[in-house]
C-alpha cells in the first residue's frame, strides 16, 4: 500500500546538541543522502543560511525587526539581568546592552528585576501582607495568552509537592464567569492576591475578571481591594490610574511579546511559588541557549537543524501538522504553551515587504500529554494515512523512585518513535501501520529549571530560525486584534441599538459587526 510519504530508515549516527538535548536522524531521513539535502538549507552560502544568521543577528542586536509596529525584539535580554544575582551564569558571547532607540534599557530591566525579586521574597517571608494585616497564602494570576501559560507552565513543570511552597497559585484566564467562580470557590479574600498582567492593560478578559475579583473583595469586608493588587504592565500609567500603587506596579518594555515574556517581571506569581532561585534556573538555562544558538555553527546548532527540518517536512513533505506529546505529566501544560508560541508567531501569509509567501510559514502545531495521547488519537497516525510530523520528549532520570514505572513509561515512549517512523506490514491490511513519520526525540536528562528554560529557549530560537526561512515577521499578530476589534463591536451591540455600528446605507463600518453577526445578537436579546 502506498505511505503518504516516505518511510525513514534506520540510520545509527546521532549528534548531540548540548548537554541535555539529542536530535537523531534515523527518524528524521531517508538515510545520509535525504539528511544532507535537508541541512543543505543552513549552508551559509546559500540565501536560506544567510536569512537565518541575519535574522538572528537583528534580533540580538535590538534593530527594529518587527515592522508592522516598528519596535525592536527584548525578550533575550531579560534573560541577561540574571547574570547580575547569579553566581556561575556566563554571558560570554552575548550582547551587553539593548538599545533599540539609543538608552540602553539593560538598567531599567535589571531594577525591575531586583524590585520583583524583593516584593517575592517579602511576600513569602509574611512581611507583605494583606489589608488586614494576614499573610497571603494565594496568588489569582489574571493574564491570557502569554500572561497566563508560561508562568502557569513552569509552576506546573517545577512546583513538586505543591505542598512545600509557602504561597499558591490559581490561573483565571478565561473570560467565562464559570471558570470565576471555580477559581474563587474555595479562596480566602483575606488571605489572597491579585496579580494582574497585561502588556497594555487594556486585555479584556483580564479587566473583566479583575472586577469580580474586586467586588468579591469588597463584599468580604475589605475597604479598599486594590491593596491586594498588584499589576505587570508594559502601561504603568494606567495601572496607576486604575488605582494599583505605584509600588505594586512592575514595568516591562513593549518589546517584550506576550508570547516570549516568561522570562520577566510576567513570572512574579511563578517566583512567588517556586522561589527567586528556581525561576532564575530557568533564566540562566536560557542564557545557554542563547550562547548556543548564537556562538555554534548552523549545520551544528540545535535551533536551525530543527527549523530546517520543519522547513523540509511542510515544504517538501507536504507535511501540514506538527504532533508534539512529552513524556512527563510535569509538561502537560507544554503543548498549549507551544501551541501559541508557534502559531501567533508563524501564522502568516506574507513576508515581511508584505508579500505573499509560497506556501505556508508553517505546520499546525497540536499534541496532547504521553501516555494518554496513544489512548486518544495515536491511532490516526498509525493507521490514518495523513501526514503527520512528530516531537517526542521524555526525560532519563524522574523525581521519583518508581523504577518500573519509569521504564515502562519511557519504554513506551521509544516504541511509539519506532512504530511511527517505521510501521508494521501485515498480511491483514485492517492490522498494517503506514509508518513514514518524521520524528524528532527529545531526551531531557532532568526535568529540573535549567533544561526547562534551555528548552522553552530553544523552541523560540526554532521560531526564529523557521521565521527567517519563510521570511515572515514573527513578533506581531495582527490576526488577534482583529477579532479584539470585532468583539468590542459586539459587545457594544449586545448593551445597546447596534444601528449606531452601520453606515447611513446600512452597511457594517469597517471592523465592525456584519449582517449576519447582527441577526445572532438580535436572536439573542430576544431570548
Amino acid at each position: 500500500m502506498p505511505a503518504p510519504y516516505n518511510r525513514p530508515m534506520p540510520d545509527s549516527n546521532a549528534w548531540l546538541f548540548g548537554p541535555q538535548v539529542a536530535l537523531h536522524r534515523a527518524r528524521q531521513s531517508l538515510g545520509s543522502a535525504e539528511h544532507d539535502q535537508i541541512l543543505q538549507t543552513l549552508d551559509v552560502s546559500q540565501p536560506s543560511g544567510q536569512r537565518i544568521l541575519t535574522l538572528r543577528d537583528q534580533v540580538f542586536s535590538g534593530q527594529k525587526i518587527n515592522t508592522s509596529e516598528n519596535r525592536a525584539v527584548g525578550h533575550w535580554a531579560l534573560r541577561l539581568v540574571v547574570a547580575g544575582r547569579h553566581a556561575g551564569v556566563s554571558t560570554e558571547g552575548l550582547a551587553q546592552h539593548f538599545a533599540p532607540d539609543q538608552e540602553d534599557l539593560l538598567p531599567r530591566f535589571s531594577a525591575q528585576d531586583q524590585r520583583v525579586a524583593a516584593f517575592v521574597e517579602d511576600l513569602r517571608s509574611g512581611k507583605v501582607r494583606s489589608a488586614k494585616g494576614l499573610g497571603y497564602t494565594t496568588i489569582v494570576h489574571l493574564g491570557i495568552g502569554g500572561s497566563d501559560l508560561g508562568p502557569h507552565l513552569l509552576i506546573d513543570a517545577l512546583a513538586g509537592n505543591r505542598q512545600n511552597h509557602p504561597i499558591q497559585a490559581k490561573f483565571l484566564s478565561n473570560l467565562d464567569y464559570h471558570a470565576v467562580q471555580h477559581c474563587l470557590a474555595e479562596l480566602d479574600p483575606n488571605t489572597t492576591l491579585v496579580a494582574m498582567v497585561s502588556k497594555s492593560f487594556t486585555t479584556q478578559e483580564t479587566l473583566h475578571n479583575s472586577q469580580h475579583l474586586y467586588q468579591w473583595m469588597k463584599d468580604a469586608g475589605i475597604a479598599n481591594p486594590l491593596e491586594q493588587f498588584v499589576a505587570i504592565t508594559n502601561r504603568t500609567d494606567l495601572a496607576l490610574r486604575w488605582g494599583i500603587t505605584e509600588d505594586q506596579t512592575f514595568w516591562f518594555d513593549q518589546s517584550i511579546g506576550g508570547r516570549y515574556s516568561l522570562w520577566g517581571p510576567v513570572s512574579l506569581t511563578a517566583r512567588a511559588v517556586l522561589g527567586n532561585a528556581v525561576v532564575d534556573e530557568v533564566l540562566a538555562g536560557g542564557l545557554e541557549m542563547d550562547q548556543h544558538f548564537l556562538n555554534t555553527p548552523l549545520l551544528k546548532n540545535l535551533p536551525a537543524v530543527l527549523a530546517a527540518t520543519d522547513f523540509y517536512n511542510l515544504r517538501h513533505r507536504k507535511i501540514p501538522t506538527l504532533m508534539v506529546s512529552a513524556y512527563d505529566s510535569r509538561l502537560s501544560l507544554l503543548v498549549p504553551y507551544l501551541k501559541q508560541l508557534w502559531m501567533e508567531s508563524l501564522g502568516k501569509h506574507t513576508d515581511q515587504q508584505g508579500r505573499p509567501i509560497q506556501g505556508p510559514a508553517c505546520p499546525i502545531l497540536w499534541g496532547d500529554i504521553g501516555t494518554n495521547a496513544q489512548h486518544a488519537f495515536f491511532q490516526l497516525l498509525h493507521q490514518g494515512g495523513q501526514g503527520v510530523a512528530v516531537d517526542l520528549i521524555g526525560t532519563v532520570h524522574p523525581e521519583h523512585d518508581a523504577v518500573e514505572s519509569h521504564q515502562a513509561l519511557l519504554a513506551n515512549l521509544i516504541a511509539q518513535a519506532q512504530a511511527l517512523s517505521l510501521g508494521y506490514e501485515s498480511s491483514d491490511p485492517n492490522k498494517s501501520c503506514w509508518g513514514g513519520h518524521p520524528v524528532h526525540l527529545f531526551m531531557l536528562d532532568r526535568l529540573n529549571a535549567r533544561s526547562l528554560g534551555a528548552f522553552l529557549c530553544m523552541w523560540e530560537h526554532r521560531v526564529i530560525c523557521l521565521a527567517a526561512l519563510t521570511g515572515v515577521n514573527p513578533f506581531d499578530q495582527w490576526g488577534v486584534e482583529l477579532g479584539k476589534a470585532i468583539a468590542g463591536s459586539a459587545i457594544a451591540a449586545m448593551r445597546e441599538d447596534s444601528t449606531k455600528h452601520l453606515t447611513p446605507n446600512g452597511q457594517p463600518i469597517a471592523h465592525q459587526i456584519d449582517a449576519v453577526s447582527q441577526s445572532i445578537i438580535d436572536w439573542i436579546k430576544q431570548r
